[in-house]
C-alpha cells in the first residue's frame, strides 16, 4: 500500500510539468511508497501526453474550471493515508515526500503539513522589482497556523480531507487558506515543517502578478457571499495595502531605490485589486487559478 500521495492539478503546463514528475521521479522514498496523481484541468496543449509519458502517473482529467475541484477529484482517487498537494510548475526537493512522512510521526493528529516554499528564477535587473515582490508577499507558510497554508506544498490525512469534503469546488482561488481554517476549526492543528521544501517559480513579469492579483481578488469575492461585498473587499486590500507598504519600506534586505519600487508596484495591483472587485460587483465571473 501506498504511504502517501501527491496530487498536482494543472491547466496548460506543458512547459512545467515535467519539471515537476522529474523531482518527484528523483524521491528518496521508494517508489512504490508514493502515488503521483496527475489531474488535467481542461488543458488544450500537450500537458496530457507529457503526463502519460511518466511511468506510474495516474491521469485523471476534471472538466470543471477550477484547481480547487481539480484537487477534489485526485483526493477521490487517493491510495495511501496521507495525501500531498504541490503544483505542476513546483519542484519538490528529493526528500520531500521522506520529510512529509516523518512530520506526519511527530505530530500525530495534525491537520495540515505546510512546507517552506522557496522561489527561484532568473531575474533580468529590470525586473527584479517582480521578484523583490514575490519574495516579500508570497507564500507566509510560517505563519501556516493563522491559515496560511499553500497548496504548494501542503500534507494532510486523506480520511480527514474527505470527511470534511475537500476544498470549496465554487472558488477559483483562496480556498486553501479557507480550508485551512476548517481544519483548524475541527481542533486539527496547522503545523509549518521547514524540512518539507518544495521550490516555486517567481512570476517574474507584471503581466503575472496582475493575474494573480486578479485570480487572489476573485477568491476573496467569492468567499465574502452573504456581506456588503464590495465594501468589505475594498477595506480588507487597504488595510492588507498599508501592511505591504510598512513591511517593504523597512526592510533590511533591499536597498531603498528597490524598496521604493515594490512601493510602486504594491500600489499598482493594489489598483489592480481595486478594479477586479468592481468588475466582479457589476457581474464578470472570478479569473480561474
Amino acid at each position: 500500500m501506498f504511504q502517501v500521495a501527491v496530487v498536482i492539478p494543472v491547466w496548460n503546463g506543458e512547459a512545467v510539468l515535467g519539471r515537476c514528475l522529474d523531482a518527484l521521479a528523483r524521491q528518496t522514498l521508494p517508489r512504490d511508497a508514493y502515488q503521483i496523481i496527475v489531474v488535467d484541468n481542461g488543458s488544450s496543449d500537450t500537458t496530457r501526453k507529457i503526463a502519460r509519458s511518466y511511468a506510474g502517473v495516474e491521469l485523471l482529467e476534471e472538466p470543471q474550471p477550477g484547481s480547487y475541484v481539480a484537487r477534489n477529484r485526485g483526493i477521490e482517487r487517493v491510495r495511501a493515508p496521507i495525501t500531498s498537494f504541490t503544483d505542476a510548475d513546483c519542484e519538490p526537493a528529493s526528500d520531500w515526500l521522506e520529510q512529509v512522512l516523518r512530520a506526519a510521526a511527530a505530530n500525530p493528529g495534525f491537520g495540515v503539513l505546510a512546507g517552506k516554499i522557496e522561489l527561484f528564477d532568473e531575474i533580468a535587473p529590470e525586473r527584479e522589482v517582480f521578484g523583490d515582490y514575490e519574495r516579500l508577499f508570497s507564500f507566509p507558510q510560517a505563519h501556516a497556523a493563522r491559515g496560511n497554508c499553500a497548496t504548494a506544498n501542503w500534507a494532510s490525512e486523506t480520511a480527514l480531507l474527505r470527511e470534511l469534503g475537500g476544498f470549496d469546488a465554487a472558488l477559483k482561488s483562496g480556498g486553501d487558506r479557507q480550508m485551512a481554517l476548517r481544519i483548524r476549526a475541527a481542533d486539527r492543528p496547522l503545523v509549518y515543517v521547514p524540512a518539507m521544501i518544495v521550490r516555486h517559480p517567481v512570476r517574474a513579469s507584471r503581466a503575472e502578478l496582475v493575474r494573480k492579483r486578479q485570480r487572489l481578488s476573485g477568491g476573496r469575492w467569492d468567499r465574502t457571499a452573504g456581506r456588503p461585498r464590495l465594501v468589505h473587499v475594498l477595506g480588507i486590500t487597504a488595510i492588507d495595502t498599508m501592511r505591504r507598504l510598512r513591511r517593504a519600506a523597512i526592510t533590511r534586505e533591499l536597498s531603498l531605490r528597490r524598496r521604493l519600487a515594490v512601493m510602486l508596484l504594491t500600489l499598482q495591483l493594489a489598483g489592480v485589486a481595486v478594479g477586479e472587485f468592481f468588475n466582479l460587483a457589476g457581474g464578470r465571473k472570478a479569473a480561474r487559478d
